[in-house]
């Protein structure tokens, strides 16, 4: 009786990927995703900045009741 043994050496090269790129991979992933957070947090700051800065010129008298001479053009 023969008996054929398959291994995976036989069967070509299989590369699994090291614990050192895994690790890079993940620390990069992290990078990505922290800066991901970093700027939309600071996109949402920049937009809540504008509306405020919307909201004070459209209800301040000095910006209402322009009739002194302004050194630039509005």
């Amino acid at each position: 009786m023969n008996t054929a043994v398959f291994t995976s050496a036989f069967a070509g090269e299989t590369q699994t990927p090291s614990k050192l790129s895994a690790l890079a991979k993940s620390i990069v992933d992290a990078l990505v995703e922290s800066r991901a957070r970093s700027a939309a947090r600071e996109l949402r700051r920049h937009e809540a900045f504008l509306s405020d800065l919307g909201r004070r010129q459209d209800h301040s008298p000095l910006f209402l009741i322009q009739d002194n001479a302004l050194p630039f053009k509005v």
